[in-house]
């Protein structure tokens, strides 16, 4: 019997750990902002967007600010860049 305690808080911990991991994005919703410059292909210019960013997989949540529009926090468009896989280059 006391050579099972070990194994308990082992698969203890991992059950715990796993529903971490499973709804963690949903348990930790801190977002911090960055900005990025690209290529908007939907506008076809360069822009500098600021950018809502989740903390937990820095995957991009939402659109604060584009200088495509102006005032540049005056968003207006679908933003699809959010899902974009990857941000085209400057050009």
């Amino acid at each position: 019997m006391d050579t099972l305690w070990p194994l308990a808080i082992v698969v203890g911990t991992g059950a715990v750990l796993g529903v971490l991991y499973t709804l963690g994005a949903r348990l930790f919703t801190g977002h911090h902002h960055v900005t990025y410059a690209f290529w908007c292909p939907f506008r076809q210019l360069n822009v500098r967007v600021g950018f809502k960013e989740s903390a937990w997989d820095g995957s991009l949540v939402d659109v604060e600010r584009c200088t495509a529009f102006a005032p540049v926090t005056a968003v207006v468009c679908e933003k699809a860049c959010v899902a974009l896989s990857k941000l085209p280059p400057v050009r």
